[in-house]
């Protein structure tokens, strides 16, 4: 008999499965001289624990430019573009112990996994494919559905407990490099690992509440914690 699935683990992608060296920052900057004419460098954005949405939102107020949804859909239409080719000139590393507890995890029969990310789903794809992950993650929730964390967070919960069946009250994980994913993981009731492989230490998670923060995923105690 198959073990029934008895916990969701979501999974945010920048920072903390992977790096891409700011692929994804250059691949905006090319997009906005695309669509908009603009010569941007960025400087004022902080991409960690930000959403796509909430992010061309700021720069379109940065710009004193408007930002109707008709505008949004059309930025997302092309930023793809752009992120398949410097991801393609990009070198991407893949943090220690990510690989293994994917593949720990697939092997769980109680286990199921999503992403949650600020990414747009099509570039979201991308990064994964590269770093050679896309096969671990169907399900999720992603950076052009909501501008804020707390609210794609709880959209790929809800995603994740329906594609495995799993009841509302089930165990349920985020792992994130951000204090903005330890504040979600908070807010709709997640047990929060923290991971400093992005710009956040050990202590500046656990500050913003995680369960959990270790340097990287190789941490035994990760394992420990999902019950693997």
């Amino acid at each position: 008999m198959t073990s029934p699935v008895t916990q969701a683990v979501l999974f945010d992608i920048d920072g903390t499965l992977l790096d891409f060296h700011q692929a994804g920052k250059r691949a905006f900057s090319l997009a906005l001289a695309e669509q908009f004419g603009w010569v941007d460098d960025l400087s004022y954005i902080q991409f960690a624990g930000a959403t796509d949405l909430d992010v061309i939102r700021r720069i379109c107020t940065h710009h004193d430019h408007p930002c109707s949804p008709a505008i949004e859909a059309a930025f997302f239409e092309t930023l793809p573009r752009h992120l398949t080719r410097t991801a393609a000139s990009s070198h991407v590393t893949v943090f220690p112990g990510v690989r293994s507890l994917l593949t720990e995890l697939e092997r769980d029969a109680g286990s199921a996994v999503g992403l949650v990310t600020g990414n747009i789903e099509a570039c979201a794809r991308i990064k994964l494919k590269q770093a050679g992950l896309e096969g671990s993650f169907t399900v999720g929730a992603f950076g052009h559905e909501h501008a804020d964390r707390v609210s794609i967070t709880r959209l790929a919960l809800d995603r994740v407990r329906a594609h495995a069946h799993l009841p509302h009250d089930c165990r349920a994980f985020l792992i994130g490099d951000t204090p903005a994913d330890m504040h979600a993981a908070a807010v709709i009731g997640l047990s929060g690992i923290g991971v400093a492989t992005g710009h956040y230490s050990v202590g500046d998670l656990q500050e913003a509440g995680a369960s959990l923060a270790v340097e990287n995923l190789s941490d035994p105690a990760v394992r420990k914690w999902l019950g693997l």
